[in-house]
């Protein structure tokens, strides 16, 4: 089977790619000093930024989206992938790993290593802990599932692993990296929200008939 891309959900993406290039746009603007975007709210980068607030709402949207889904097919898998994009929405917006990285760092009296900081290793553990169980709880789900839960799983993987490649192995070049540091800064924030607004659009797509998910094979 192949993916149809009906115009909405197409339009939808274009409209998630949009916004995220204008927030990108007023990073880069409020890099190079313009008065008219000086405040850190408009950088990428910012705590509770404008672009930081705009990731918890698509991280909601996927909730709400998976949730319905799962509710509609009657799948664990999905109920099992809801659950993981629910602490990830809670780990950006509370700070989960972070929190719990220094008390890792203290409790393990984690030595600095590779240019990163103590609290960057704890911070490490917590992110590889945590994704160790809700991974396998979405393991065990996914053998009770369906072929095409199973293959909307496979897809929803990769797509996080896209996401970790951001948020984790760039996230530390960017710790441990002293130059340029602007660019590094850019390129993980930046990669995080395109990839974030691809997985609302999928999941968004999926709400109607999965099993259009079945083969990437796009018919646009």
């Amino acid at each position: 089977m192949n993916i149809h891309l009906n115009k909405e959900s197409t339009k939808f993406l274009y409209l998630l790619l949009l916004a995220d290039f204008i927030f990108i746009l007023l990073d880069c603007l409020h890099k190079m000093g313009l008065r008219q975007v000086s405040d850190p709210i408009f950088s990428i980068e910012t705590d509770l930024g404008y672009a930081e607030v705009y990731q918890y709402i698509k991280e909601y949207w996927i909730v709400i989206l998976i949730s319905i889904v799962a509710i509609k097919r009657k799948q664990i898998v999905y109920f099992s992938w809801s659950l993981f994009f629910t602490y990830l929405l809670f780990d950006d917006s509370l700070r989960i790993h972070e929190k719990f990285g220094h008390y890792v760092a203290d409790a393990l009296e984690l030595q600095p290593m590779f240019q990163l900081r103590a609290q960057d290793m704890g911070e490490l553990i917590v992110s590889l802990l945590s994704s160790l169980l809700l991974f396998s709880i979405i393991g065990a789900s996914y053998y009770f599932s369906d072929a095409v839960a199973k293959q909307v799983s496979k897809h929803l993987f990769i797509l996080i692993m896209l996401l970790a490649f951001f948020g984790v192995f760039v996230d530390m070049l960017h710790a441990a990296i002293t130059w340029n540091k602007v660019i590094w800064g850019l390129v993980e924030d930046g990669g995080e929200m395109i990839i974030m607004s691809i997985i609302v659009w999928y999941v968004f797509s999926l709400r109607d008939n999965p099993s259009n998910h079945a083969n990437t094979n796009a018919n646009v």
